[in-house]
């Protein structure tokens, strides 16, 4: 196969195109961004001749069309920006070929236009996998198999943190990802399942303590990261769910300052006219965190995930609970939010190689889940990288 990763100069990006090159089933790794330095970075860095970078503009339809039939390319890796995500969409149905995305979850135009796609996939004759990384991705499929272990769903509860694995001031936190993401995060109002039905909440809201052994305590409130866990009623395997809710982990004393900053208006997107000159508030919070926030080679990040499907079994009140932390791998640079995101759409990219995945149109996360034998190769991949999730 030759597979195009677009965003490929991103951490995320990166890490897919590290696990792909290591691929037996993969011939070539196109890497697609606007940046050429990043690109030039990461092919330097993966040393391989799979690999081959094309600086393009991958947030347009027509250039991705022109590069998929230059580089004959086989599966579309998409780990751009949600805003970015529906013209490499576009772009996979006209060119009749797979598509394994990371970041669809907070595309609400996705979201509403889900069925649509489906049907363009399929008659199109290609899978379209969205929303596929960490969370969603690795909650959607652990939460989808617990839910198929029961007699009735009740609950699902995700938990889950990227984070440095010691905090520090000023925030308790590092990025390891995009920090307009994290305040994106944390400033969209959260769509959940309550009651049976679609609703939202304020993010950072319902703080609550979680303790992971031999890690530490962490704070967890709302996100909006459930993805297509938000469709749970159209799942065969999560019918009757009636709560389903994500929930972030961080340090404690993170979400203090996180509260005080959105109380005092400085994650705000309008702009202010200060001494002549515009902008916003956000803009000038980001420029002037952005190098503080990011992590150094000497430090680890780590990602703490629990999931809990509640429901009944055999009569009785029945908890399936999956836990995973993980750390940035400090022999190969690859952070662990990047790992634990890249890989899983890696290890997906496989499966369709193989045939595993064989329906067409969307294929969510937690169809993947829900089959055992799908779930099992998947659990068995992680395993192999040294990503393990523990049930109970």
């Amino acid at each position: 196969m030759n597979v195009l990763v677009i965003g490929g100069g991103g951490l995320q990006g990166r890490a897919a195109a590290y696990d792909l090159v290591h691929n037996d089933q993969i011939n070539k790794v196109v890497l697609g961004d606007r940046s050429k330095k990043s690109l030039e970075d990461v092919a330097c860095w993966l040393n391989s001749q799979k690999c081959k970078i094309e600086s393009a503009d991958c947030g347009t339809k027509d250039d991705l069309l022109s590069l998929i039939k230059k580089e004959d390319i086989d599966i579309l890796v998409c780990s751009v920006p949600w805003k970015h995500t529906l013209p490499p969409l576009d772009a996979a149905i006209d060119a009749g070929i797979d598509c394994v995305d990371f970041g669809l979850y907070q595309n609400v135009e996705f979201d509403e236009r889900i069925e649509q796609y489906n049907e363009k996939a399929k008659k199109a004759g290609i899978t379209l996998v969205p929303s596929c990384g960490l969370a969603p991705g690795i909650t959607n499929i652990v939460a989808a198999n617990g839910a198929s272990k029961l007699d009735k769903a009740d609950t699902i509860q995700v938990y889950v943190g990227g984070n440095p694995e010691k905090p520090e001031p000023p925030l308790y936190y590092k990025t390891v990802w995009s920090i307009e993401g994290v305040w994106t995060q944390f400033m969209e109002a959260c769509r959940i399942i309550l009651d049976g039905k679609p609703a939202t909440v304020e993010a950072t809201t319902e703080l609550e303590p979680l303790e992971f052994e031999g890690v530490g305590n962490f704070e967890a409130a709302y996100t909006d990261g459930l993805g297509t866990l938000l469709h749970t009623y159209n799942y065969p395997i999560l019918k009757g769910v009636k709560n389903v809710y994500e929930k972030t982990m961080r340090w404690p004393g993170h979400y203090a300052k996180i509260r005080t900053f959105k109380d005092c208006g400085l994650l705000s997107n309008q702009p202010l006219e200060i001494n002549g000159s515009s902008i916003s508030p956000r803009d000038y919070l980001t420029a002037l965190l952005d190098p503080m926030l990011k992590m150094n080679n000497n430090q680890r990040d780590m990602v703490t995930l629990r999931v809990n499907a509640i429901g009944e079994k055999g009569g009785k009140q029945t908890t399936h609970t999956y836990e995973m932390v993980d750390y940035k791998d400090t022999e190969t640079g690859i952070t662990s939010m990047a790992r634990t995101t890249g890989f899983t759409g890696a290890i997906v990219v496989d499966m369709l190689g193989k045939g595993m995945i064989k329906d067409k149109g969307v294929v969510v996360p937690e169809q993947i889940g829900a089959d055992e034998d799908m779930f099992n190769d998947m659990m068995t991949e992680f395993k192999k990288r040294n990503i393990n999730i523990k049930k109970r």
